[in-house]
């Protein structure tokens, strides 16, 4: 059929406009051809401690993209408009291995109708062990009497999924060792060296030990035998004080890795320092602080174990955390408080640590510009009174009893108690900081944010609900959307995307919070109000 010049232009403008309206919405095309998805590439990759499937793909419309594991059950999905993205779906939870077998890539366009899928196949875990690298420190028995303290171990992963470490277990002289591995992961192809506190008095009888990794679940990563080398290589912290007319000393190991751990790790800004009491993996070193120093001293009685515990606390150097700014928080794990000392609150996480591993109930005071311990006893002391709930007041930072208070503490303003017992402490934040806006898509305008929780707390904690929500500057609720967290242990994270609909001629602002037992325990507010 022969067209005219008027109607090849009519045609082309016909084109035209549906090519441009198209690329602004990705509707029209989507109705004539129906949504296109194309996969660019892929990779395994480490998502901040979740083993993940790093995408690259583009589409031409709004899809749902799901990764389905060898049992056929969901492991992650998510939702995306028009456009190039870069997305990561996880193949397990947080710092778990990877299940050997089949997994099912499947992406579906708005009707559900599925568009693209794929096949990928992992062996599972094969972690090799090739070198090592023992911390030996000698004790002051008059003879050559030496602990093993740590272990490096250079470890290599040759197999095709990440690999996370969780515990080390050493057996020495028929004697089995666990101790937990500082966090690492090894990536497929990859060689790293991973560190373990690892504390056996006595000076091995037999010259070969064994040593196996695993992971979260128990389940062994690789095993490795090898010679003990007994050489001096860990310098002790020696400590000296007076407890009642008595010079006491007290002489630990120290290893460098260790504190090289703590002090590399980002503090918090949460008010809550039962964080750095609850941190595991110190609880073996913690442990060793306490049996040598209880051993210095024979005590009668719980009150005078605790004031010779508290005098060691008490006599470290008082360091501020900022020469120059009183204001500057910079609270100290135990271990770098033994390094150089601290203020009121790194003394009081330390004395916090101390009697807990002695099996005390303690807690955390929080004062105006202070902060000191609170000791649970069920006796009555002569010369003083429980401080609050039947918590009796310790001091840090001077040369006190258990149950003397300052006078600028008797009554103060504001007190908050943050018990150190079994309980989950949990904290959130946004995945890279932000959210993402959308606009004008086919589902409206909306944010988007992934959220990831964390529990550092000593606790599991039994179904979180997690909020993602605009408010009005009175408070008022408009639109929000929740999910649940059935379970999260101690020291495990778990991620959850939340979509919301922006309000519309509203000035909002766009919050999330984190819920245990129908009461917020963590928030978060965007910094600018919608739209």
């Amino acid at each position: 059929m022969y067209l005219g010049k008027k109607s090849k232009k009519i045609i082309f403008y016909m084109i035209v406009t549906i090519v441009c309206f198209s690329s602004f919405s990705g509707c029209i095309l989507n109705e004539l051809f129906g949504t296109s998805f194309s996969l660019t590439s892929w990779n395994v990759c480490d998502d901040d401690g979740f083993p993940g499937l790093s995408l690259v793909f583009s589409s031409s419309g709004t899809v749902t993209v799901k990764l389905f594991g060898p049992d056929d059950s969901v492991l992650d999905s998510d939702l995306f408009f028009y456009g190039d993205h870069d997305a990561v779906l996880h193949l397990a939870s947080y710092r778990k291995t990877v299940t050997s077998g089949q997994y099912r890539l499947k992406v579906y366009d708005k009707n559900v109708n599925v568009i693209f899928a794929r096949t990928f196949s992992f062996d599972g875990a094969e972690l090799s062990i090739s070198s090592y690298d023992q911390k030996w420190w000698k004790q002051e028995t008059g003879k050559d009497s030496y602990s093993l303290v740590g272990l490096t171990l250079s470890v290599h992963n040759d197999g095709d999924i990440p690999l996370y470490p969780y515990t080390a277990e050493v057996v020495v002289d028929s004697e089995t060792i666990s101790s937990f591995v500082l966090p690492a992961v090894v990536l497929p192809n990859e060689s790293k060296l991973v560190d373990c506190f690892v504390y056996n008095e006595d000076t091995p009888e037999d010259s070969i030990f064994i040593v196996s990794l695993k992971d979260s679940l128990g389940d062994t990563l690789g095993t490795g035998s090898f010679s003990a080398v007994m050489e001096y290589n860990v310098i002790p912290k020696e400590f000296k004080w007076i407890y009642t007319g008595s010079i006491r000393r007290l002489r630990i190991p120290y290893p460098e890795f260790l504190f090289d751990y703590y002090s590399d790790i980002d503090r918090s800004l949460n008010e809550d320092y039962g964080i750095y009491v609850f941190d595991l993996y110190d609880d073996a070193y913690i442990d060793l602080l306490v049996e040598r120093l209880i051993s210095l001293k024979s005590c009668d009685s719980d009150v005078d174990k605790i004031n010779f515990a508290a005098s060691f606390v008490q006599k470290l150097d008082y360091k501020k955390d900022s020469p120059t700014d009183d204001s500057f928080e910079y609270p100290r794990y135990p271990i770098e408080t033994l390094d150089g000392g601290g203020d009121c609150e790194d003394k009081a996480i330390l004395m916090a640590s101390i009697l807990s591993g002695m099996g005390y109930e303690v807690a955390l005071f929080r004062l105006p510009n202070h902060m000191a311990v609170g000791v649970h006893l069920d006796i009555t002391l002569n010369d003083y009174e429980y401080y609050t709930d039947d918590y009796y007041f310790l001091e840090t930072t001077a040369v006190k009893p258990l149950g003397f208070t300052p006078d600028n503490h008797k009554s103060p303003s504001e007190l908050t108690v943050y018990p150190i017992s079994s309980r989950p402490l949990l904290l959130h934040n946004w995945k890279n900081g932000n959210l993402t806006i959308f606009t004008n898509t086919e589902l409206g305008d909306l944010v988007k944010v992934t959220l990831i929780v964390e529990n550092l707390g000593s606790d599991t904690a039994e179904d979180i609900l997690v909020k993602g929500g605009f408010y009005t500057q009175y408070g008022l609720e408009l639109n929000n959307e929740t999910e649940v967290i059935s379970s999260l242990e101690p020291g495990m994270k778990n991620e959850v995307t939340i979509m919301v609909d922006i309000p519309k001629s509203i000035t909002t602002w766009f919050k999330t919070g984190v819920y245990l037992d129908n009461e917020v325990v963590d928030e978060q507010e965007s910094a600018s109000s919608f739209p």
